[in-house]
């Protein structure tokens, strides 16, 4: 920057003072950080600009992401309170959970990833979103399909026995 303002220094006549110096500095210095400064849209007092309604955006959205989030209650209850082990239930709750997460991180991409600051890392996260999504759903099919299920794996964790002796109990007895 400092090369960029010496012609013009060193061709200014013998009587300008120090502050005219400082002068022709600060504008080279405003003319060069317009080029690199953000750009505002609109002015003051110009209406921000309505987006146009989409079915996929906005409230309808909203509702949607609510209405999943209510229906993983019964989804979640309804295998272990009806006493059956039923693989489309299963089905339905593993679709419902990999939607409502992806909706959800879908979410946190929108709100912290700003789009016009940072348009490739936003590009970024929505590749990243979809392909963990993906590979959730394949996972969730392959557990689903090859072993017993994601209500079965849940019932077998929650209704385990503790083993008898742990492995402190041992060390505490030698010790007491």
């Amino acid at each position: 920057m400092i090369r960029s303002l010496l012609p013009s220094i060193l061709a200014l006549p013998d009587k300008y003072c120090p502050q005219d110096l400082v002068s022709v500095y600060m504008r080279q210095v405003l003319v060069e950080a317009k080029q690199f400064s953000e750009v505002i849209e609109g002015g003051v007092n110009d209406p921000a600009p309505v987006p146009p309604p989409s079915p996929t955006h906005g409230s309808y959205h909203w509702v949607f992401e609510r209405a999943m989030s209510a229906a993983l209650i019964p989804l979640t209850i309804a295998p272990f309170a009806a006493g059956s082990l039923n693989p489309v239930m299963d089905a339905l709750l593993c679709a419902g959970l990999i939607i409502h997460s992806h909706i959800g991180f879908q979410s946190i991409v929108i709100d912290y990833v700003p789009d016009k600051r940072l348009p490739k890392t936003r590009a970024f996260f929505w590749w990243a979103l979809r392909a963990a999504t993906v590979i959730a759903a394949i996972g969730f099919f392959e557990f689903e399909t090859n072993d017993v299920g994601l209500t079965e794996a849940i019932k077998r964790i929650w209704t385990a026995k503790r083993k008898e002796e742990s492995y402190v109990e041992p060390i505490l007895r030698g010790v007491a």
